[in-house]
């Protein structure tokens, strides 16, 4: 039987109708994660391993930033579910728990720590389309390359080197550079750093000795930065080598500048005792003292104190400014977010800094997804940190 064209057109019109419907039922579908009244997010942290107390400070500034948000009323109407697992620093356990937190469905992973759990869970939560954002762990040339759903915001430890030698020199004059760095990844990328600012300036590099990672005598290497005229020593070295390093340089009477990236932590300033003193480092985030200089960040600690019954740390605080972060740029995917547009939304953003706390300008883009490129230089005086001057910048030209 032959239809007429009005019930032809009847049809057409019921047939277009509904696929209306199905598209706007498949455009509202949300994504893992997301519901009506909460939008779960989940971390994977050692709780149980060598990094436990990193972790649970991290465990804490998440908590804390969250726990702030949901009292106002959550993002967009929803709060925000933090779901926590251990990795005990090991990467099957890593695995375990980044099946775990996609089984349950999580929106985003944030702040995982510990390099080895790190790397074994990224590419089982990538492979979900979930958003992996603000690891604690080292930067790298991946995030300079970068995958869409992955954000950082740790200062490469090369750009460390680099921007705290650039404030050095600028702060002391251009002394003549040596550096002492360990056989490892870290020490090598401190000597890059070091190397990339002396390039800049036209200015030679002294001497670079290497010593092997654990090594319990530095004697010998420091005798052969002294003798090639050193006046300032750049220590590729964890915190525990670099004080080791003061000890033998106060013991000989030598008395060079001494500049270690990597040794800005509360710890370092009473570790090394009075030859800590004059230490400089590299410092992206502050170290919360409770009777700190900085009003807001003193609240925020006696804060922190209150609720945990802990002392603060810049894990801590990195952690509360990331969550904080996270929220602005949930803010903006709107009532329906997904990973994808959250990750553009998040390299869409101005240069953001909690309009509180502070601290240095966040700004990611498409073909940069290490957020920071920024710092200050910070003195042990009196076994305590302190930061000099303002902030100072990577050069432009060595930015990604």
């Amino acid at each position: 039987m032959r239809c007429s064209p009005l019930a032809l057109a009847i049809i057409a019109s019921a047939m277009f109708v509904q696929s209306r419907a199905q598209a706007s039922a498949l455009a509202v579908v949300p994504a893992p994660g997301v519901h009506r009244t909460h939008i779960d997010v989940g971390t994977i942290l050692d709780l149980s391993g060598p990094l436990a107390a990193q972790g649970r400070a991290i465990e804490n500034g998440l908590k804390l930033a969250f726990s702030e948000i949901n009292a106002r009323g959550g993002v967009n109407g929803r709060k925000i579910v933090l779901l926590v697992k251990d990795s005990a620093f090991s990467p099957q356990k890593a695995r375990t728990a980044a099946q775990a937190l996609i089984h349950h469905g999580i929106f985003a992973l944030l702040c995982a720590n510990g390099t080895p759990p790190v790397v074994a869970s990224m590419p089982l939560i990538l492979d979900h389309g979930i958003l992996d954002l603000f690891a604690f762990v080292p930067a790298h040339a991946d995030y300079t390359r970068p995958r869409r759903l992955v954000f950082s915001l740790e200062v490469p430890v090369a750009a460390q080197a680099e921007i705290g030698l650039k404030a050095l020199l600028n702060e002391r004059g251009d002394l003549k550079v040596g550096v002492l760095y360990s056989e490892d990844s870290l020490g090598q990328a401190v000597l890059t750093g070091v190397s990339r600012e002396l390039a800049r300036r036209g200015q030679p590099l002294v001497a670079a000795v290497p010593y092997k990672e654990g090594s319990g005598n530095l004697r010998t290497p420091l005798i052969q930065l002294r003798r090639a005229g050193a006046e300032l020593v750049v220590l590729g070295s964890v915190p525990q080598e670099a004080m080791l390093a003061l000890h033998e340089a106060h013991r000989a009477s030598w008395r060079p500048v001494f500049f270690c990236p990597a040794c800005y932590m509360p710890e370092a300033a009473t570790l090394g005792g009075r030859d800590a003193d004059g230490l400089y480092a590299f410092a992206a985030t502050p170290i919360p003292y409770p009777n700190g200089d900085a009003p807001q960040i003193a609240a925020w600690a006696h804060r922190y104190a209150r609720r945990f019954h802990a002392v603060a740390t810049p894990e801590a605080l990195q952690a509360y400014l990331d969550a904080n972060l996270f929220s602005v740029a949930l803010l903006h995917t709107g009532m329906n977010p997904t990973p994808l547009h959250f990750a553009d939304v998040l390299v869409s953003l101005p240069p953001w800094r909690d309009p509180v706390l502070g601290g240095p300008a966040a700004k990611f883009s498409a073909s940069d997804h290490l957020g920071l490129h920024s710092g200050w230089l910070a003195e042990i005086e009196n076994r305590r940190w302190r930061m000099i001057g303002a902030l100072h910048t990577l050069t432009p030209s060595r930015q990604p």
